[in-house]
């Protein structure tokens, strides 16, 4: 037999391998074509059933009246459970052994926890903010790197929003695992403005006329009162700090609107805001 005829033998053979392999394949795709219609069928009535499914518990979570934090970040959670059962269901209906199923979703998983460390922090975290409750929608917290309001926590992130209308997503493993600061959770806040006086103003005419002032400033609360202290002596004026309260919707523009009051308030009783000056003595020759 020559070369020629041994190679177009074993293409031959090779072809009939091949169109034997994509016969059994067919044969066994269309005697599970009814069953994987059916895994298809359940899997988009599926999908309708969790959204409902989680609708439903978020709804309950809300007439609880559970913090809204939570209740979030109960839902991301609760949609990633369902999903999952979904795909298993789905699998095995269509004729996947479900040893097979367990033995991939474990491997699975396994490389996930490896590739995905810091996103399981991140739902370690979630959960920390769940349980803890160290703060609630709405409220104004301050982390190691960001600031704005709470607007809802995640699986994996905390979404804030900037006084200037941005959103950030701050992972929740930052957001437990360093200091925070909420602005919010006490219901009131203690704000300061200085306020610089020419070193000859009489102290006591300052005080009556600054608290006088707050009393025409609506966001100021009067109990507790606010009072005023000496805070610095500096190069060229006597600094004053004024303590004074806010509810904590009103922090941001509680100091904009104080010293626009002190401004008036100093302009009509004649009391004079230094700027730096230099003396300069010359010695005669």
């Amino acid at each position: 037999m020559s070369e020629l005829e041994t190679q177009i033998e074993a293409g031959q053979e090779a072809i009939r391998e091949t169109t034997g392999l994509l016969s059994r394949m067919l044969d066994q795709l269309t005697a599970r074509l009814p069953s994987i219609l059916v895994a298809l069928v359940v899997f988009v009535l599926g999908m309708l059933l969790a959204t409902l499914i989680n609708k439903t518990i978020f709804h309950t979570m809300k007439r609880a009246k559970l913090n809204k934090t939570a209740a979030s970040f109960g839902r991301s959670l609760v949609r990633i459970l369902l999903y999952t059962v979904l795909i298993m269901i789905c699998l095995s209906i269509a004729g996947v052994p479900m040893a097979s199923i367990i033995a991939v979703v474990g491997a699975a998983g396994m490389a996930i926890a490896l590739a995905l460390q810091n996103s399981l922090s991140n739902v370690a975290g979630g959960f920390i903010i769940l349980f803890e409750k160290p703060f609630q929608r709405g409220d104004y917290i301050i982390t190691s790197e960001q600031e704005g309001f709470v607007e809802s926590v995640s699986i994996l992130y905390t979404r804030l929003t900037t006084r200037d209308n941005r959103s950030i997503y701050v992972p929740n493993s930052l957001v437990a695992g360093s200091p925070l600061v909420n602005l919010s959770q006490n219901g009131t806040l203690r704000l300061t403005a200085h306020v610089p006086v020419a070193y000859d103003t009489d102290l006591a005419k300052v005080r009556t006329v600054l608290l006088d002032s707050l009393k025409n400033v609506s966001v100021v609360l009067k109990d507790p009162k606010p009072y005023m202290a000496v805070s610095e002596f500096a190069d060229s004026s006597i600094d004053v700090a004024v303590y004074f309260w806010v509810k904590k919707g009103d922090y941001f523009v509680g100091i904009e609107r104080v010293l626009e009051a002190f401004k008036n308030a100093m302009d009509e009783n004649d009391i004079v805001i230094p700027f730096p000056q230099l003396d300069i003595h010359r010695n005669p020759e």
